[in-house]
């Protein structure tokens, strides 16, 4: 038996939500609309740079590239390029300072028209003698540009394009060198049972470790460890600059007994390390 408080509730429920699809609809379409808006008001000042990638001899003729920007909007942009330096710390993030000293950069700011292009001459005018490679960033950045128009004309919204690519300075001796120089039993502060790792690029140019596999063995057990992929975090696909150390923490695995004194124990690890060369 059904009650007469329970249903007379069912017939108010039904128009409460059709109340509810009425309105989110109205709200859905009211967001499309603003989108349209907002894409039609807000202008997009792509561009293209290009190579991303270039090394330089530290003189003679290929001390000196080229870059090429592309305008392929519909209105003239501003960018400026600037060179970087590149460092890593041990934690294999990367820091950057400016390298103005380093480069000449002509034109080094730039007005380019609406579908066009503009070449940039990019000189190293550093150290002459470059035993290892020595890496930089070269950035286009596109700045504001109003074109003498009014900036209460403008949007509220400003999309600017940069781009960030990789220089390297070649030295005259090539070295391939990158050892894994420690592996460490650690206990982190919250108890988790870690292997520290530490790697080192003893060679004269970048590595890039995609597909890195480090092999772990004791050399009193002979037992061995494989690390690979995402078990090493940020070490796999890193870009390990020459004469640059990182420390990377792994897990410890399950069916590995923990030392009951870790310090001593580092002294009985050692490890290979293996990458898509």
């Amino acid at each position: 038996m059904i009650s007469g408080s329970s249903y007379g509730k069912r017939p108010l429920h039904h128009s409460g939500l059709n109340d509810m699809i009425r309105t989110m609809k109205k709200q859905k379409v009211f967001l499309m609309i603003a989108l349209l808006v907002l894409t039609a008001s807000v202008p997009l000042f792509a561009f293209q740079f290009s190579p991303l990638e270039q090394e330089f001899s530290p003189s003679g003729t290929n001390s000196t590239k080229t870059y090429t920007i592309v305008n392929d909007s519909n209105d003239s942009i501003a960018v400026e390029i600037s060179a970087l330096t590149r460092d890593l710390d041990k934690d294999g993030k990367e820091i950057n300072d400016t390298a103005a000293a380093f480069f000449s950069i002509v034109p080094s700011k730039v007005i380019v028209k609406p579908q066009s292009s503009q070449i940039i001459r990019v000189q190293y005018r550093g150290p002459r003698t470059v035993p290892t490679e020595l890496a930089f960033r070269l950035r286009a950045e596109q700045i504001t540009y109003t074109q003498g128009r009014a900036d209460a004309g403008q949007s509220m919204f400003n999309f600017l394009y940069v781009y960030t690519t990789s220089l390297y300075i070649t030295p005259a001796r090539t070295v391939v060198k990158v050892s894994v120089d420690s592996i460490v039993p650690t206990l982190t502060a919250d108890g988790r049972r870690m292997m520290a790792l530490t790697i080192s690029n003893t060679g004269t140019i970048h590595q890039l470790l995609n597909g890195v596999t480090v092999e772990v063995v004791n050399s009193s057990t002979r037992q061995s460890i494989l690390y690979e992929g995402e078990a090493l975090g940020f070490v796999n696909g890193l870009n390990l600059l020459a004469g640059k150390t990182v420390n990377v923490l792994v897990a410890w695995p399950e069916t590995v007994q923990f030392p009951s004194n870790p310090s001593d124990a580092a002294k009985l690890y050692t490890a290979k390390i293996n990458y898509n060369k």
